[in-house]
């Protein structure tokens, strides 16, 4: 083994999680595509994305956001996963996935306020914990609806329901999506929750939807099912969530969850001024992920510009970091970790276009700049160099 591989090779040391095994320390990290067709069911071209990125040799595959129910969708080409009908695409799709040996991971989310279709929104507002108005685009202010007790329950059943699903159809787990300021990450925020019911109020409240989302998904799969959990661990904003808070949830939610990725920001925080190009900053959310890593004995996967292999395989030598996620990287060049362990990082395919093409394109199915321009035309990079 030469000495820059050595650097690196904690990167593909096994690691467990939950009762099961992953082949490495590499997570492809959750990044909307929007592959699907326009009634959310799983595409081929999204089944060839995710079985790409597998066959790349990443070690967990964790998809983009499949909503939990039709008040939760936020985009077209969003996967829906709230239905038996949605089943068989699920299946083609976790199968895909582990047939290239990677662990498949479902990520399960709400909207909240965010739902969509944004251009009706005004006749067909979001949900959230409180009717407060947001900006859901800039220049743009609207008022979501307050969402009613019969419907939390409704949200907390919907969450439940697609973890079952997501076992049935075959993945090994699902993530739940509680960051960048969908439901869960609503009723977490002093700023978006200023409900006086058993829903908000002191910090205890406002993080009861999410300690009942947890059991209430717990309860509806088997043991050995991996439940992990996308962490916002810092608002971002004057008088939100912060860090101190998601410590605190963190080690409150870790008895039940098999692995956590902390994210800082929400769609209205990355709106301010201050917080202009802070995602295109090295490690811009490490030290958060660094902090919760400390006080947790589960697997934390740290995301986020993190720099060269050497520098990730040094995070989870001496910082605690159990993993390292990787969603642009990924989309980019699929083979990053087989380039990484054979040596050939220089050879690696990045994209580092501004704006970048992947937000231009993610609602009608993302591109990328990086991809070869034959593959551009195809509209996914799936299989075609193979």
């Amino acid at each position: 083994m030469s000495d820059e591989m050595q650097s690196e090779a904690s990167l593909f040391d096994p690691l467990s999680v939950g009762q099961r095994k992953s082949r490495n320390r590499l997570f492809l990290a959750p990044m909307s595509v929007c592959y699907a067709d326009s009634s959310g069911f799983v595409t081929d071209a999204q089944i060839e994305h995710y079985g790409r990125r597998a066959l790349g040799g990443v070690g967990v595959v964790v998809t983009e956001n499949f909503a939990v129910s039709p008040a939760g969708r936020q985009l077209p080409g969003q996967t829906n996963i709230w239905s038996d009908d949605h089943l068989p695409g699920l299946s083609r799709l976790a199968a895909e996935i582990k047939r290239h040996g990677a662990l498949a991971i479902a990520q399960i989310v709400h909207a909240g306020r965010y739902a969509g279709p944004w251009g009706d929104y005004e006749a067909h507002p979001g949900l959230a914990p409180s009717a407060i108005p947001f900006p859901l685009q800039p220049g743009r202010i609207v008022t979501p609806i307050e969402i009613s007790t019969k419907q939390i329950a409704d949200a907390i059943c919907a969450f439940a329901n697609a973890a079952r699903l997501a076992q049935l159809a075959g993945f090994d787990g699902v993530e739940i999506h509680g960051a960048q300021g969908f439901l869960i990450s609503q009723f977490l925020s002093p700023r978006s929750n200023k409900r006086h019911d058993v829903w908000g109020g002191d910090p205890g409240r406002r993080s009861r939807f999410a300690r009942e989302v947890l059991a209430a998904v717990r309860s509806a799969v088997t043991d050995d099912f991996i439940v992990g959990w996308h962490m916002l661990s810092d608002e971002l904003m004057e008088g939100g969530y912060g860090l101190e808070d998601a410590k605190a949830l963190a080690c409150e939610l870790q008895a039940g969850i098999d692995f956590l990725i902390p994210v800082a920001g929400t769609f209205e925080a990355f709106q301010q001024t201050e917080n202009h190009g802070l995602m295109t900053r090295p490690a811009f959310q490490l030290e958060s992920a660094i902090q919760i890593a400390q006080l947790l004995d589960i697997p934390v996967v740290a995301n986020g510009n993190l720099g060269t292999a050497a520098h990730m395989a040094a995070l989870i030598e001496k910082e605690g970091i159990s993993a390292i996620g990787l969603a642009r990287p990924l989309l980019s060049d699929p083979d990053w970790p087989r380039k990484v362990i054979e040596g050939r990082e220089g050879e690696i395919n990045r994209c580092n276009c501004q704006p970048p093409l992947c937000l231009q394109t993610q609602l009608s199915g993302v591109k990328c700049s990086a991809w070869p321009s034959a593959i551009q035309e195809t509209g996914h990079y799936g299989y075609q160099d193979q």
